[in-house]
C-alpha cells in the first residue's frame, strides 16, 4: 500500500521525537480537530472493537494511527503544526486517550495497550517499503470469478 505524504511525516516524528517538546496551542488544536473525528462515529467504532474484537488495542491502535496520519498533513499545512504533537509526551495521543478512557470508562491500563499499539503501527510503516508511484491506479480489478477461486 502506498504511503501519503501525512504518514511518511508522522512515521519521521515517531523516528526523530525523542524527548522535544511543543507548543501547548498546538497540541490542543491537533486533540481538538482528531476529538471531532472521533465524536463522528469513531467512538463508535472504538466500542464495537472493545466489545467484539478478539484484540480491541489492535483495532483501536491502527484507527487511532490512521486519524492520526491524515489529521497530521491538514494540521501542518492549516495550523503550521509539527507532526511530532500527535506522539509527544502530554501530545495528542495522551490526551485522545485520555478522552476515550472518560467517554467508554475502560481501565488506564488498557489506554497503555492501545498506546503501544498505536507507537508500533507508526513505526512498522516508517520501516516499510514504500509503494511505487500510482501503483493502485494500475492494477486491473480482479474478475469475480478468478478472486472466488472460480467457483461462481
Amino acid at each position: 500500500m502506498a504511503k501519503s505524504l501525512d504518514q511518511v511525516k508522522l512515521e519521521e516524528a515517531t523516528d526523530q521525537q525523542s524527548g522535544e517538546t511543543y507548543r501547548e496551542v498546538d497540541v490542543k488544536v491537533a486533540t481538538n480537530i482528531v476529538l471531532e473525528a472521533l465524536d463522528g462515529g469513531g467512538l463508535k467504532v472504538i466500542r464495537d472493537a472493545i466489545n467484539q474484537s478478539q484484540d480491541p488495542a489492535m483495532v483501536i491502535g491502527q484507527l487511532l494511527a490512521q486519524i492520526f496520519g491524515q489529521v497530521a498533513e491538514s494540521a501542518e499545512q492549516e495550523y503550521n503544526i509539527p507532526p511530532g504533537v500527535f506522539i509527544a509526551e502530554g501530545g495528542v495521543l495522551d490526551h485522545v486517550l485520555n478522552y476515550i478512557e472518560d467517554q467508554l470508562g475502560y481501565p488506564e491500563e488498557f489506554s497503555d495497550e492501545i498506546y503501544a499499539q498505536v507507537m508500533e503501527t507508526i513505526k512498522a510503516g516508517a520501516h516499510s517499503p514504500e509503494a511505487p508511484n500510482d501503483v493502485m491506479a494500475q492494477e486491473e480489478p480482479v474478475p469475480e470469478e478468478q478472486a472466488m477461486g472460480g467457483m461462481v
